[in-house]
C-alpha cells in the first residue's frame, strides 16, 4: 500500500524537490568530509540524512507524505515493493541507513564499519536518484553529481 497522500501545488512541489536534492548533495559532501576527519557520528548522520532527503524528494514527486522517520520508512518500503528486481538493494540500503542514524545516538561503529556502511547505502542512493527526473537532478548517477 502506498504511503498517505500529501497534496500541494506543482510549484511548491518543484521547490521542495529541488530543496531535498540540494540538501542530499550537501549532506553527502559533508558526510565524506566528516568521515575523512574521523568524526564518525556526524558522518553517519549525514549518510542517513542523504537517504532521508532523497526519499523525501521521491515521495514529494509522487505526492506521498514523508514527514517523520516512520513515513520515510513507509516510502522506501513502498518503493521496494514496486521494484522486484531492486527490492533487496532498497531494503538493505534502508537497514544500513537506519543503522547509521542509530550510531549518531548510540556511537557503536568504528571507522571501518562507518566507511563500509556509507559505501553500502550508495546502491539505494543511486536507485532513489534514478527515480527523479533529470530536471531535478541534472541527470547522470548520484555518485557522478556528488563527487568532489
Amino acid at each position: 500500500m502506498p504511503p498517505r497522500p500529501h497534496r500541494e501545488t506543482p510549484e511548491s512541489r518543484d521547490r521542495r524537490i529541488l530543496k531535498h536534492v540540494a540538501q542530499a548533495r550537501e549532506y553527502w559532501s559533508k558526510g565524506t568530509v566528516h568521515l575523512h576527519e574521523r568524526d564518525i557520528p556526524q558522518a553517519a548522520e549525514k549518510g542517513w540524512g542523504t537517504v532521508a532527503q532523497l526519499t523525501k524528494a521521491v515521495a514529494t514527486l509522487r505526492g506521498w507524505d514523508h514527514y517523520g522517520h516512520e513515513a520515510i520508512r513507509d516510502c522506501v518500503y513502498a518503493l521496494a515493493d514496486e521494484n522486484d528486481s531492486q527490492q533487496r538493494q532498497i531494503r538493505r540500503g534502508l537497514l544500513v541507513a537506519e543503522g547509521l542514524h542509530g550510531h549518531f545516538y548510540e556511537v557503536f561503529m568504528d571507522l571501518r564499519a562507518a566507511e563500509l556502511a556509507m559505501e553500502d547505502i550508495i546502491p539505494l542512493l543511486e536507485i532513489l536518484w534514478a527515480l527523479l527526473p533529470d530536471d531535478y537532478t541534472g541527470g547522470g548517477a548520484f555518485s557522478q553529481q556528488t563527487s568532489a
